[in-house]
């Protein structure tokens, strides 16, 4: 899997597409290039032969001084061996033999010398070879050369597809840092036309958008803030009642009121929480571990160990706002479980209500969302999940949730491993 993923970027598969097409091109020239080679050779063979076949046939002082004249020798075949033929001095193959030898007649010879490059020719019947010496450097004389063309030309392309991919690469990571809640980053308006123009209507997005968000946080915050001051009044008003029924009843609505008004403070809250980390596994046994028998409301499964640490507030707003949620939408007992998985710490918790429609699973997460059918509740403002998600993507984590096979809605959020102070 991993390496699936390693494969599939663009970065990677820029490289092996250019790098497929420079390979692919280096080795078609120069199959193009010994094939024309072997057709110029030939010729040339065929013309020195011929030539030095019919000298030789008609005045042989006259075909030692052309042979000298053309580079030529000629080798009995007794000698051939000793004089250089390779040994047994048998036919070789290869794109140039293979065009000289049938435009030489039936029967002919041609041997090519692997080192030099030398031709070896001997018409059927003939007493003697003529060598021709190499007339063009043989292909393999080149592959140093080739080699190290080919070597610059495969950095040229990876080097061309780092740089392209490197504003789309800036602006994924831009996309992905404002989607977790992690600021507005512009990003870098560079590279091709088209990507210059994706980076400059990015940055045009991401700030309006922000803006949007952070007049909504005021206004949350503000409303939310000039709410405390009239609660404070008439919790302290409640004494004035003469009934404890009439004064049991007002407290409860004053404090289901000041729930929701802390609920839109922390969803109103942007910056990331920089309290000390904590353990998770002993926040919970410190927190909801006092009873663990049959008839506790929260039972423990923590097995993440040590290593698994968030800042002390972030911890208990996204439990809280969890075991809350549970206890008033489904059933007890709420299960809250740690594990280490697949290199990422985990964090569940799960009720035995009834759950959440299968339609309805990624809705609950928005904010102000509310099922009054499926888990409907009191002073609730439909906040919660989306404060336990926000809080979450801060710290790099991914919530999911579902509905347990048994019953009841599982949260799941899992977090980078391994998670330590420093």
């Amino acid at each position: 899997m991993q390496i699936k993923r390693t494969f599939d970027t663009l970065f990677v598969r820029l490289s092996l597409m250019t790098i497929g097409l420079i390979v692919a091109a280096h080795f078609a020239a120069l199959l193009l290039i010994d094939q024309a080679r072997a057709r110029i050779d030939a010729q040339r063979s065929i013309d020195y032969m011929v030539v030095a076949a019919q000298v030789r046939e008609r005045d042989p002082v006259l075909s030692d001084q052309v042979a000298k004249t053309l580079g030529i020798q000629y080798v009995g075949v007794d000698r051939a061996i000793a004089a250089g033929c390779p040994a047994p001095c048998a036919d070789t193959n290869g794109p140039f033999e293979e065009t000289l030898r049938p435009r030489l007649g039936p029967g002919s010879h041609v041997v090519v010398e692997p080192d030099n490059g030398g031709v070896w020719v001997r018409k059927q019947g003939a007493s003697y070879w003529i060598v021709l010496p190499a007339f063009m450097p043989p292909l393999s004389h080149f592959k140093g050369f080739s080699a190290l063309t080919l070597i610059g030309a495969i950095i040229v392309a990876v080097v061309f597809a780092w740089q392209v991919q490197r504003p789309v690469r800036s602006l994924a990571r831009a996309a992905r840092e404002y989607r977790i809640g992690r600021g507005v980053h512009r990003v870098e308006e560079a590279g091709p036309r088209e990507i210059r123009e994706l980076a400059s209507d990015f940055n045009d997005m991401v700030s309006e958008l922000a803006e949007a968000e952070r007049e909504r946080a005021v206004m949350l915050a503000g409303i939310a803030h000039d709410l405390r001051t009239p609660i404070t009044r008439m919790q302290l008003r409640a004494d004035l009642l003469t009934t404890d029924t009439d004064r049991a009843a007002f407290l409860r609505e004053t404090e289901s009121m000041s729930r929701i008004v802390t609920q839109f403070l922390d969803f109103a809250r942007e910056s990331v929480n920089q309290s000390a980390l904590v353990g998770v596994d002993e926040h919970c046994r410190r927190d909801y571990g006092a009873q663990q028998d049959d008839e506790a409301l929260v039972k423990l499964d923590l097995r993440a160990g040590e290593g698994f640490q968030l800042p002390a507030v972030d911890l208990d707003r996204i439990l809280s706002n969890l075991i809350e949620n549970a206890l008033t939408y489904g059933e007890p007992p709420v299960e809250v479980s740690t594990s280490k998985e697949e290199g990422r710490y985990v964090l569940r918790v799960r009720d035995h209500g009834a759950g959440v429609p299968e339609d309805d699973l990624h809705r609950v997460q928005r904010p102000f969302v509310r099922l009054d059918a499926a888990r409907s509740g009191e002073a609730h403002c439909g906040l919660g999940l989306a404060i336990v998600r926000r809080l979450v993507r801060h710290h790099d984590g991914a919530m999911d949730v579902t509905n347990a096979a048994q019953g009841g809605l599982v949260v799941t959020m899992s977090f980078p491993y391994p998670r330590k102070a420093g």
